[in-house]
């Protein structure tokens, strides 16, 4: 469930056309901030390459930011073309969000995506995430290639690095506040230099426990995968990633991250968005995805080229989303 910041502001009103937002200023609906994009510094993609993320940065104001979300919100309730019908699993809103549609292709993240992953860039999926008051903390994980689980001994891969993948092809996910992400929201938090070895193993399939407090995402317990079920981070290598609405962190998914519990008295908003080189197969024959006691289809999902091009023709390229809005691209 997705839910507003607030009240929505006055200067706002439902269009009639693809229950999209209108506003008489159009600074939210063009989705772009004043500040001007640009890439890492060398410093900046060294620091990357050791740690495996990299950030906060600023992408919008925290007004700007909570009007987004907003915006997005009642976009989404509206909708009459989603790509999916789970309450569940948020994933890839921006198929029928114009909002998020805008968002993933954001000139300040591409250009620093770019510093990292060459121009070539595909967003193949977004996935929402709140955390309610007093909700726990989500554990320690690390994954690479997104495994799908079609049964407990049958398992694929979400992403399939080809031949042509190099490590600059490696899945980078953007995790964007649209609230307080402070300590007291349930931050996010970071092993340093983790995604240099595997202490995971996500083709393992995993128990679900919805009544467990030790299960502690959707009953998911990540625990299970560790490789040494005795391993445990010294409290000193943890760095938290505090953040305010409107900034953002590039992160490595195999450098491995969680979250604190949300001990605060408001909800923690975030969306994170995730690329990879289009010479990555996304969904190889895969139709459908399950978990969190749900599942989805995937007959309207897609791809979006945010940077350069597709010389590989691997994946289903989307220009548009489902309601007809074309995707931006950076040029």
């Amino acid at each position: 469930m997705v839910s507003l910041i607030g009240p929505v502001p006055p200067s706002f009103q439902v269009a009639q056309t693809r229950g999209r937002l209108s506003r008489k200023e159009d600074m939210v609906a063009e989705g772009i901030s004043k500040t001007a994009a640009q890439g890492l510094t060398p410093e900046q993609v060294k620091s990357f390459q050791e740690n495996g993320f990299i950030g906060p940065f600023d992408l919008y104001s925290e007004d700007e930011a909570r009007l987004h979300w907003n915006q997005a919100m009642i976009e989404m309730v509206t909708s009459r073309n989603k790509p999916h019908e789970s309450t569940i699993i948020n994933y890839d809103r921006h198929l029928d969000c114009d909002t998020l549609s805008r968002h993933i292709a954001h000139p300040t993240v591409v250009h620093k995506l770019r510093s990292l992953m060459g121009d070539d860039i595909i967003c193949w999926k977004t996935n929402i995430f709140e955390k309610q008051p007093g909700e726990a903390g989500t554990g320690w994980h690390q994954v690479e290639a997104f495994t799908v689980f079609e049964s407990e001994s049958v398992a694929y891969p979400s992403l399939r690095y080809t031949e042509e993948s190099t490590a600059a092809t490696q899945e980078l996910t953007v995790w964007t506040a649209f609230s307080d992400a402070d300590e007291e929201h349930g931050c996010l938090r970071f092993i340093p230099g983790s995604h240099k070895k595997w202490y995971y193993d996500e083709t393992k399939p995993m128990s679900r426990n919805v009544e467990s407090k030790s299960h502690d995402f959707f009953g998911y317990d990540y625990s299970e995968l560790q490789l040494d079920p005795d391993w445990d981070p010294d409290a000193g290598e943890i760095v938290t990633m505090p953040m305010k609405p409107g900034q953002f962190v590039i992160f490595l998914a195999k450098c491995i991250h969680g979250s604190l519990p949300n001990v605060s008295d408001t909800k923690r908003l975030g969306l994170a968005t995730r690329y990879v080189s289009p010479s990555v197969r996304v969904y190889e024959n895969i139709d459908s995805l399950s978990g969190f006691g749900d599942a989805i289809s995937l007959d309207y999902h897609g791809s979006v080229l945010v940077s350069g091009e597709d010389r590989w023709g691997h994946n289903r390229i989307h220009t548009e989303n489902l309601n007809g809005f074309p995707f931006p691209k950076v040029d």
